[in-house]
């Protein structure tokens, strides 16, 4: 290979690059993200040339979603942000109450890890954390069901 094919040399790379090239490492050999310590291990044994590619592309990933932060996440909305906020809450409690019901039903195409009145306790702590998000909203005055029109 000549000179002008070689990749620049890398930036001094944070721990978050090196972290985030970790599981980009574990994602592609499909090794169980419920075992760090083995994919650790592997990443750590891993070729010189393998790092560096991972760590490229961990570079690129963040950059790319440090520049994909919306602008309300800059605090000058927080009217928005509570509108999101409140929408991902009531769409997770929606799917897990969901769940709940296949269980109930004898649906549900997999068996839980955790036990069902774990999952039924985290669906009550979901309801009454958006029963408190609407009585926050209706004192400040924000309409959760308006849309951004960015989001639209």
């Amino acid at each position: 290979m000549s000179e002008e094919t070689l990749e620049p040399p890398l930036p001094p790379i944070d721990a978050r690059t090196e972290a985030v090239a970790e599981r980009l490492f574990g994602l592609k050999f499909a090794l169980r993200k419920d075992d760090p310590k083995h994919i650790h291990d592997e990443w750590e044994h891993a070729a010189d040339w393998i790092h560096d590619g991972y760590l490229r592309q961990a570079i690129e990933v963040l950059a790319a979603a440090d520049q994909a932060q919306p602008a309300s996440a800059d605090g000058s909305d927080y009217k928005e942000r509570m509108r999101v906020e409140y929408r991902e809450l009531t769409a997770r409690a929606g799917r897990l109450r969901g769940m709940l019901q296949r269980y109930a039903d004898g649906a549900l195409d997999f068996e839980p890890v955790c036990p069902i009145s774990l999952l039924s306790r985290q669906l009550d702590v979901m309801d009454e954390y958006a029963v408190l998000l609407r009585h926050r909203a209706k004192l400040e005055h924000v309409d959760l069901e308006e849309q951004d029109s960015a989001t639209e």
